[in-house]
């Protein structure tokens, strides 16, 4: 199978259970659709991200170019737990980004209901001028994709080639999945937040012709620069426009997925990272007042008093 060579136009997890909602209706815009192409050769899933990241910006604190980076993981995440099996309610896609950009670190998830969250390791990096395939840089993509609540999940790994997120999800895409595929990566940002962020994946069937994959091709190298289009007009419009000329045709809109910053913290989760520190740790922390745990995810606050403690520490395997 072929695979797409123009990916864009712009530069081991526990279950995924989305619990508190932050952001995003289908009202509000953020929403999954899905489309064919070319009488039935391509399958189209576009997402339109722009709550979704700019929540994502707000909870996290991100200077421009970590929202970008994560704004584009995060849409990615969405797009690829969308094929994964609809009917297992709670599978969900991770993608861990180790780069040795100023970033750092950088995890994006997404479950088959459109909720998603991420984190970056340095949200603020001090070089403010750099792109996103620079700010990740070259290392290691880990692709999780788990589906509880039976099996283990399965990861797999490719080299980060510091080529920008939607050319390493191709990439992962062709090696990792054996997927002729490419993938439409956009965020815009403005000094309010952001302005417009989404995202198109396109998968090539097998029995998709020579002619029709080069006409996909020449539509993805000729269409302007994503994220332009998503701030003009709805996902729906892009993805039309995007493919004019394609047959694209779009599936009912009974099965839009609504999307959203979703985070599924919870004090007795929080609480599960203290059950291991030893007990003269745990004193220690009693002799303070107690202890408070922050999620990574969504800077939610959790406190625990010296009494919890206390009773950590009184369990025969504190």
């Amino acid at each position: 199978m072929r695979t797409f060579r123009k990916a864009s136009a712009e530069p081991g997890r526990n279950n995924f259970k989305p619990i508190m909602v932050l952001h995003g209706t289908m009202e509000q815009g953020d929403r999954l659709i899905q489309g064919m192409a070319e009488g039935g050769d391509f399958r189209i899933l576009a997402a339109g991200t722009t709550r979704t990241v700019d929540t994502a910006r707000e909870l996290l604190d991100l200077a421009p170019v970590a929202t970008d980076a994560l704004g584009r993981a995060l849409t990615g995440s969405i797009l690829m737990a969308r094929l994964l099996d609809k009917n297992v309610k709670h599978q969900y896609v991770t993608l861990r980004f180790e780069g040795d950009g100023p970033l750092g670190v950088m995890i994006a998830e997404a479950n088959v209901a459109g909720a998603a969250r991420g984190w970056v390791a340095n949200p603020v990096p001090l070089d403010e001028t750099l792109d996103v395939s620079r700010a990740i840089g070259r290392g290691l993509l880990t692709v999780v994709r788990g589906t509880p609540p039976a099996g283990k999940p399965y990861t797999s790994q490719i080299e980060l080639k510091g080529s920008g997120v939607a050319q390493e999800l191709t990439r992962y895409l062709a090696r990792s999945e054996q997927m002729s595929s490419a993938v439409l990566l956009g965020v815009l940002n403005r000094r309010r937040g952001v302005a417009a962020a989404g995202g198109i994946l396109i998968q090539a069937f097998p029995h998709a012709s020579a002619d029709s994959v080069e006409r996909i091709e020449q539509r993805i190298k000729e269409a302007p620069p994503l994220s332009t289009l998503l701030e003009k007009m709805p996902i729906e419009d892009v993805v039309a426009a995007v493919f004019h000329g394609c047959h694209y045709k779009q599936i009912d809109s009974s099965f839009n997925v609504a999307l959203s910053y979703s985070c599924s913290c919870s004090r007795e989760r929080a609480l599960a990272p203290l059950q291991l520190f030893a007990p003269d740790e745990l004193r220690e922390m009693v002799a303070q007042g107690g202890s408070e745990v922050v999620c990574q995810f969504c800077g939610r606050k959790y406190r625990f008093s010296a009494g919890d403690l206390l009773a950590l520490n009184a369990k025969p395997d504190a």
